[in-house]
């Protein structure tokens, strides 16, 4: 697969040409340049893996020329083996120590993987050998780029253009050297530049796409990358920096039709059928994206964009188990494809494998240290696990560029918060606020950060706040009920919940914390009238069952509640707030077999009701059912409700229970902190995950929370009988 490569990218330099003399018969310079000869007709078709293959019989049939293996070794690098690419390298230099290119490019591998000491030992050779030839300047310039010498590595460059100014490739390098010091105005001139060199550039139209990303002017960042793709519509590099672009994109018809007719008039063109199944990707087009993504794989089944775009779109359909299957193998195949790795990290995150999906996001920066959206998901793994300070540098990378990034300029706010760093949080937050006051997060975060202040009614003001911006945003609400209840005011929680109800769609969410004041007051009968309102509205909540439940247990009702509900299923066998109701009371009656029968009857009418899936799922995995079905069950839940913290429970408890511990720490603390570490038996989970993982101190602080509650939960002989060995 071919990308784009920019900035310290590995330039293709070949030293001279092939020396060959010919002999009569099959001598092992005649069988070589045959091979050769080959090799070079296949790179003109652009089929890599053959020329490859001759290539290497050219190595086989005269392993001593050198020129021949320096060729080999760029045909490697194209096809993204660093490692053998480096073996012949090396042994290039064995054989003809004085090729300049094969030392530069040797050099380049070793600044890649961050071995600057063996660069600069090469660059040493290189200067005695010739102090001004290009290889030795731009070998100079790039580890001046990897020490942090930028002012360095400009000045190498400049010498370069001196001797000569048609290197489209330098002006571009420097320009990106400007655009990082945002030098906006000599960064566009280098650019430009490079484009009167090289009017056909892509380099140079995407480096100026970025600089307008930087200087806020997408209509011309759009208008360079449509220019670019027109200019050469079968240039693959572009692929997929063009699709990053699409959504915002004022020019979506004339690029549609554009691609449209051109495969009409050249069907056989793979390039345009995956420009065309991106885009409609990204417009979530999906049966469009599907066509041309089918076209691709029919034509070439192993095709690495054609898995890439089919990876994506089972992930757009919620089935990350397939998405999965196709990401690995892009992965494994195109080792320096960089969107293949970030789309394989959030299959992975979908999954609730959160450290696969940090080892695949940072692969992905490492191959693309520009791209902002893995850095930014990478921060925010961060930051939900416990590792602070990792998101803080991670958020501030992308803030040097773009210090008005809203999605860093929270994640290093909700991480210094963490920290205990209120009023530097409460700094980042408002910073979000003067250049977007609606929004929502920022207004969210600033309460919580009120709230660790203890200043209640400032928080209440934010609060406030979101919801006359958005109704619909049913958590302010919720906090603001919680904080009236914390000072003991029951009355204005409950007064705010039913002022409410006039002012949102979404009256089943607040239904439930109506019912959650009156349990708190012990007024039974109104909180079941309330969550069974709820329930009416939205059968798919999880949430009221469990309450319901709760009041159920408390009255000791549980057959009268059970024969209400048999008899509404007399007339409807297939009313799911029955069916679900009825299983929950059968696991409040400690009857896990009975209930699950119901939660399977929800699932066989309709198999996306989170709340049987998920609670099917954790009888199996607390009542020793099958734990691969019971994970199967929780990452469906999941999918269809990913922000519910009982679901994040469920799935990191059976997590636990298959000894992958990490993974389950990192579900239970988003359970735990969406429950503000009010649910005992999350915390029981949480500290036993602690426990096996070898924290002993993380153990013991969750599973002595969990046991300073008086509410009774599954487990707490056991996490007492923890507690006291760690404590003993």
């Amino acid at each position: 697969m071919k990308r784009l490569l920019l900035l310290g990218a590995i330039v293709a330099v070949l030293g001279g040409g092939v020396f060959a003399y010919y002999q009569y018969g099959g001598s092992p310079e005649v069988k070589r340049e045959r091979h050769l000869k080959k090799a070079r007709d296949y790179l003109q078709q652009a089929k890599l893996k053959e020329a490859v293959i001759e290539f290497k019989n050219a190595v086989k049939a005269d392993p001593r020329a050198a020129d021949s293996r320096f060729e080999f070794a760029q045909a490697l690098l194209k096809a993204g083996d660093i490692k053998g690419a480096y073996g012949e390298l090396v042994r290039v230099l064995d054989l003809k120590p004085d090729l300049i290119g094969a030392r530069y490019q040797l050099a380049m591998l070793l600044l890649a993987s961050k071995n600057i000491n063996a660069a600069k030992e090469h660059y040493d050779k290189l200067r005695t050998q010739d102090r001004n030839a290009f290889e030795t300047r731009h070998l100079a310039a790039q580890i001046a780029l990897a020490e942090k010498l930028p002012e360095k590595a400009l000045a190498e460059l400049t010498e370069i253009l001196a001797k000569d100014p048609q290197r489209a490739n330098i002006h571009i390098e420097i320009g990106w050297l400007h655009l990082a010091s945002k030098k906006f105005s000599l960064a566009e001139k280098a650019f430009r530049d490079a484009l009167n060199v090289d009017p056909k550039s892509a380099a140079a139209r995407v480096a100026l796409a970025h600089l307008y990303v930087a200087t806020k002017d997408q209509q011309k960042a759009e208008e360079e990358l449509i220019l670019a793709t027109k200019a050469d519509p079968e240039n693959e590099s572009l692929l997929h920096v063009l699709g990053s672009f699409y959504s915002g994109t004022r020019k979506i018809d004339e690029f549609e039709k554009f691609y449209l007719d051109y495969v009409k008039r050249k069907p056989s063109s793979l390039v345009a059928k995956k420009r065309l199944a991106e885009f409609y990707l990204s417009k979530g087009k999906l049966n469009e994206a599907k066509q041309f993504t089918n076209e691709v794989l029919s034509a070439q089944s192993n095709d690495p964009d054609g898995l890439y775009f089919r990876g994506r779109i089972y992930l757009a359909e919620k089935n990350p188990q397939k998405a999965l299957e196709d990401l690995v193998k892009v992965s494994h195949d195109a080792p320096r494809f960089a969107p293949g790795f970030y789309y394989l990290a959030r299959t992975f995150q979908v999954l609730g494998r959160h450290d696969e999906a940090r080892n695949a996001l940072l692969k992905t920066i490492e191959l693309d240290p520009r791209w902002v959206e893995p850095r930014q998901l990478l921060a925010q793994i961060y930051a939900v696990g416990a590792n602070s300070n990792l998101a803080i540098e991670q958020s501030e990378k992308i803030l040097e560029s773009q210090p008005q990034n809203e999605v860093a300029l929270l994640v290093n706010g909700a991480a210094r918060l963490k920290k205990g760093e209120s009023e530097n949080a409460l700094r980042q937050f408002n910073e979000v606020l003067k250049f977007n006051p609606n929004s929502i997060a920022a207004r969210m975060d600033i309460a919580a950060v009120y709230i660790a202040q203890k200043k209640y009614p400032n928080a209440l003001r934010e609060f406030e706040a979101v919801l006359k911006i958005n109704p619909e945003v049913i958590d302010a609400l919720a906090s603001m009920v919680q904080l009236y209840v914390l000072q003991g005011d029951r009355k204005t929680a409950f007064s705010k919940a039913e002022e409410h109800l006039a002012k949102t769609k979404n009256q089943a969410m607040v239904y439930q914390l109506m019912g959650q004041i009156q349990i708190g007051g012990k007024n039974y009968p109104k909180a079941i009238a309330y969550l069974e309102k709820a329930i009416e509205l939205n059968p798919s909540l999880v949430t009221p069952y469990y309450l319901l439940g709760t009041v159920y247990s408390a009255q000791q009702n549980f057959d009268m509640a059970i024969a209400q509900q048999e008899k509404i299923l007399t007339r409807n066998p297939k009313a799911v707030p029955s069916l679900m109701m009825i299983a929950t009371l059968y696991d409040r009656k400690n009857q896990p077999q009975k209930a699950n029968d119901y939660y399977q009857k929800v699932l066989d009418i309709n198999k996306s009701i989170a709340p049987a899936a998920n609670n099917l799922a954790r009888n199996y995995a607390q009542h020793g059912g099958n734990l691969d079905v019971a994970l199967g069950l929780a990452q469906r839940a999941r999918e269809v409700n990913s922000t519910d913290p009982t679901i994040a429970d469920t799935l990191g408890w059976i997590t636990y229970k298959k000894g992958s511990y990490l993974a389950a720490i990192s579900l239970l603390k988003e359970s735990n902190e969406k429950f503000k570490g009010t649910n005992p038996e999350v915390l029981y989970h949480l500290g036993m995950s602690h426990w096996k993982n070898g924290d002993k101190v993380a153990a013991k602080d969750a599973l002595s929370k969990a046991l300073a509650t008086d509410r009774p939960f599954t487990g707490r002989d056991e996490a007492k009988k923890t507690l006291d060995s760690l404590k003993s």
